[in-house]
């Protein structure tokens, strides 16, 4: 529970970080973000590292007031930018993929993910969705970040369930992406395994698109159940920003057609809005004590409305924004699956919740 009294918090639930910006001059790269600063000694690695290596240099923490400003219930939270950067950095792209990582021995090791972000090589990835179909998915039309986004949230993924099953995303035998919208996270699959992905989506135009240009599966869904696949049909179930956005009645409807669609065993991995969501929403100190409390006190709050799919899908006003709290999810999604772990601000500003079906 948060009061006025206990503001500013010493840190957040989960602390935030970003890579605004990576930037290369032949074989120099250079990094620039912020990241909240917990500890005044810095790590045998660095601060921060690119692809598994020690920067260079590194300057941190900077001034960023403009994080500040959207952080302001968090401590000293103007004070965390940074430029780390390395000299002769000859394959950036490993198969594919840079990774920055900021390094912290105080992240539990099933949350560790959440310290890396991936940067994709954009010329692997010129066949992209339009403008207006990555908003509908992201808010936003950078096609930089609908790159990065989409490769993060499939590695951050990845890690948890080896973390928590031992097993790889793409190891899975049949695999569906819920909400698959335009492929963010779906084009990041191995091509070698995306014959065991299926995707669906309530809007149909960027299904379309999936499907002329994605290797998988995709097919068209609706907003209320039943989806148009057989009983226990997947393996793994993975949902970004769906439950986000469905109020109680509809939500329940759809725990218990994920439970219909999943085999026994199954894991399924979905996102919530949670307090690092809050921290996330810029509320004047009054309205984030008074929402803070109520999630807390009704456990699934819908905060408003949203158009973003508005003219691409029938939802009828049921598309919302949404709030969980853990304890709604503990007593509400546990009735449907076992609840194997509550991640924090694990994608972005989203909780991730694992489950297993019973």
């Amino acid at each position: 529970m948060t009061d006025r009294e206990s503001l500013p918090l010493a840190r957040l639930r989960a602390e935030p970080w970003y890579v605004d910006r990576v930037t290369f001059d032949g074989a120099h790269v250079r990094a620039e973000g912020w990241s909240m600063r917990v500890g005044a000694r810095e790590p045998d690695e660095g601060w921060f590292t690119i692809n598994g290596r020690r920067c260079d240099r590194i300057a941190y923490p900077l001034r960023r007031d403009d994080v500040g400003a959207v952080f302001w219930q968090r401590r000293d939270a103007a004070n965390c930018g940074f430029v780390a950067e390395i000299d002769a950095l000859d394959d950036p792209y490993p198969d594919g993929m840079m990774e920055i990582r900021r390094v912290r021995a105080d992240t539990p090791r099933v949350e560790r993910g959440r310290d890396s972000w991936f940067v994709p090589d954009t010329a692997r990835h010129t066949d992209l969705p339009g403008d207006d179909r990555r908003f509908r998915v992201i808010g936003d039309r950078d096609a930089r970040g609908f790159l990065v986004s989409g490769a993060t949230d499939y590695r951050r993924l990845d890690r948890a369930l080896v973390e928590l099953t031992g097993r790889r995303m793409h190891e899975h035998a049949r695999a569906l992406d819920w909400g698959v919208g335009c492929g963010r996270v779906a084009r990041h699959v191995p091509r070698s395994s995306a014959q065991a992905l299926t995707g669906c989506d309530i809007d149909h135009d960027n299904v379309a698109w999936c499907r002329d240009h994605l290797p998988g599966t995709f097919v068209a869904s609706t907003l209320v159940p039943p989806l148009p696949f057989d009983d226990d049909a997947f393996d793994l179930v993975y949902g970004i920003s769906v439950f986000t956005h469905l109020r109680e009645p509809m939500q329940l409807r759809w725990l218990a057609e994920l439970a219909r669609v999943a085999q026994r065993g199954a894991i399924l991995m979905m996102t919530t809005h949670a307090r690092t969501a809050i921290d996330f929403s810029r509320l004047a100190p009054d309205a984030y004590t008074q929402t803070c409390a109520r999630v807390e006190r009704d456990g699934i709050v819908v905060s408003g409305s949203n158009a973003q799919l508005d003219g691409h899908a029938d939802h009828g006003g049921e598309y919302v924004n949404v709030y969980h709290s853990d304890d709604y999810v503990r007593r509400t999604w546990g009735c449907y699956f076992e609840i194997l772990a509550i991640l924090p601000g694990y994608i972005l500003h989203h909780d991730l919740v694992v489950m297993r079906k019973r």
